[in-house]
């Protein structure tokens, strides 16, 4: 009789547990605002390739970028390799050369002809992605152009006065001819963004302590638009980042846009006819929505290169924000908690997205729907479990 208990009281446990999991998979801050306060920028890395010993006036044309990099500020990761260590690490066993070593001779090797010193600027790790944003002389206005520039810092100031996303629209070179039928994307974006300020509500925070915001910053849906043509000189570094994050956008001269979100992550690119209402909708949506995943690596976007100290601007009555540690992917078996039901987002009547660029979207937003409807229904089997369990320890009581 007590071990029916036992297993009833077992089943019912992990049945609500699991309801709970299905009611909120995660926190209801939204995904704009749990990236802007804890979501650090990856690190692009830069890489200094030269041949024998740096001068000083080598060292002090580099100096922006150590500083950059000592005082966390621009999210980079900055090294200097000399040619001729890779040449002498030859003679070593291939057991002794390190996963670094190949990958820095591979970098020499991409780079053909090209004269030393010879600087590269590359992708974030995580990103996976092998051409470079940029390369060339380590020159004083180079440098200076790849750590900032005027568009990226009006870029930080917006988001870090709280504005839910910035809507980078990446002009061509020359104005291309359109047709009836597809409009001017800027003024698309006029129109729409205001209306979806109106129209989209934050979702409802509890008192549970993942609800919990970090930033006195007012927490409000709030859009704008900024312009940049690829052909602005002031602003080829951040041009380079948005076009070389995925394959073929280099070659393409649509007008593209980028909704830039948290401390500087840019979602994937509407493009062209892609540049619809709708789709601005579904971008919005998924921004303004809850964050359904904590772990930033398992969100769409990538980060840019920004210079500026995220934790000062973010920070309240003059003390810096304490970011808490970055998520991380779980491993191992999974490990049933529960979690504290939140309420539910306002629904807001609009016309069903239609996802043209950003697919990726549509599978995260697809995956959360998921998992609610598998928790949901795995709880439901389990109630209909402990049910029977019940049933079953009548009888035997009666018997």
């Amino acid at each position: 009789m007590q071990s029916h208990r036992r297993r009833l009281f077992s089943v019912g446990f992990l049945a609500a547990t699991l309801a709970l999991c299905a009611v909120a998979i995660a926190c209801n801050v939204p995904v704009f605002r749990f990236a802007l306060e804890r979501w650090r920028p990856d690190p692009y890395r830069v890489v200094l390739l030269h041949k024998g010993p740096l001068t000083a006036a080598d060292l002090e044309i580099l100096r922006p970028l150590e500083d950059q990099q000592d005082q966390a500020l621009a999210n980079l990761s900055f090294r200097t390799v000399d040619v001729n260590d890779l040449a002498k690490a030859d003679d070593k066993a291939d057991d002794e050369i390190d996963e670094q070593l190949t990958a820095d001779r591979e970098l020499l090797a991409a780079q053909g002809d090209a004269p030393l010193p010879r600087l590269i600027v590359q992708y974030p790790l995580a990103l996976r992605i092998l051409k470079p944003v940029w390369a060339g002389a380590p020159e004083r206005a180079a440098i200076a152009g790849l750590i900032d520039s005027p568009i990226r810092q009006e870029l930080i100031k917006r988001l870090a006065d709280g504005q839910t996303a910035v809507w980078l629209l990446l002009e061509p070179s020359a104005t291309p001819a359109r047709s009836a039928s597809e409009g001017d994307p800027a003024a698309l974006l006029a129109a729409e963004l205001p209306k979806l300020q109106q129209e989209l509500k934050l979702p409802e925070l509890t008192t549970a302590p993942e609800d919990a915001l970090l930033a006195n910053t007012p927490l409000r849906v709030e859009f704008s638009l900024l312009r940049v043509r690829r052909d602005d000189p002031a602003e080829q570094a951040l041009v380079a980042m948005l076009i070389h994050s995925e394959p073929d956008l280099a070659e393409r001269n649509d007008p593209m846009v980028f909704p830039v979100f948290g401390r500087g992550r840019a979602l994937l690119p509407l493009i062209g006819a892609g540049i619809t209402a709708k789709n601005i909708y579904d971008s919005a949506s998924f921004l303004v929505g809850p964050c359904s995943c904590e772990v930033k690596e398992l969100n769409p976007g990538f980060d840019l290169l920004l210079s500026t100290d995220w934790e000062e601007r973010l920070a309240t009555d003059g003390v810096p924000l304490a970011t808490p540690p970055p998520a991380v992917a779980p491993t191992g078996p999974p490990v049933l908690l529960a979690i504290p039901a939140g309420a539910a987002p306002t629904t807001v009547t609009y016309p069903a997205p239609v996802v043209v660029q950003t697919s990726y979207m549509q599978t995260a937003l697809v995956s959360r729907k998921l998992w609610v409807i598998g928790g949901a229904g795995i709880a439901g089997l389990l109630m209909i479990a402990a049910v029977v369990a019940i049933a079953q320890t009548r009888g035997q009581a009666r018997s």
